[in-house]
């Protein structure tokens, strides 16, 4: 009995130790949010223009140098498209376009410093759409949008970029990561885009803030 208690508390320690040190090593969820730019290529080179674009992502960490992610990029307004709806007792609204990409794949981390700086590079599949959206006159009110359209098509992405930690636990990281998108798209057409299939690139760029634990 007593040597099975002494092994219990060995084991219960042991455990606790290992858990000391991989929570000062490496944090398993990593959540982020950035601000950028997309700039349009390909195909949609001559007919989109560069936006302003935001990213949300996921990233979760089964050993301490591979990251599996899901995000959920965006852009705002690159077809260019300014059209107006007219609904009757609420004058114009406006059609704007959006832009979203769904990045699923992971990454390599390569920390420095003890995890204080990290550089990462990796990629994946991705989903990619462009969408006409109607400005709405108010928060309890909607109203369709029969001329709004969309396209969408899957392909791929690549990634790259880095970061720092910003407090001594490292929960906190500031840093900068690209994401090349080349996905074929097809679908009406939206803004000026110069074919039904078009084989698209973006490049987008964001500098955002990520939350580790």
């Amino acid at each position: 009995m007593r040597r099975a208690t002494l092994l219990t508390a060995a084991l219960m320690a042991g455990s606790l130790a290992q858990g000391q040190s991989w929570n000062r090593d490496y944090y398993r969820n990593q959540v982020s949010a950035g601000l950028g730019f997309a700039l349009p290529g390909r195909d949609l080179k001559t007919y989109y223009q560069a936006a302003p674009a935001w990213s949300f992502g996921y990233g979760y960490r089964p050993v301490k140098y591979l990251q599996l992610d899901l995000g959920l990029d965006g852009a705002y307004n690159a077809a260019r498209v300014k059209d107006y709806l007219e609904v009757p007792g609420l004058g114009y609204l406006r059609i704007r376009d959006f832009q979203m990409f769904l990045p699923l794949g992971g990454r390599v981390v390569a920390p420095l410093a003890k995890g204080r700086v990290e550089f990462y590079g990796g990629g994946g599949a991705a989903y990619a759409r462009t969408a006409e959206s109607l400005r709405q006159p108010g928060y309890y009110l909607r109203v369709d949008c029969p001329d709004c359209v969309a396209r969408d098509g899957w392909g791929y992405y690549a990634l790259l970029g880095g970061s720092v930690a910003l407090d001594r636990a490292q929960h906190f990281r500031l840093g900068v990561t690209t994401r090349v998108y080349r996905v074929d798209t097809s679908g009406p057409l939206v803004g000026t885009t110069p074919a039904v299939n078009t084989s698209d690139q973006w490049v987008n760029t964001y500098f955002g803030l990520t939350f580790s634990f």
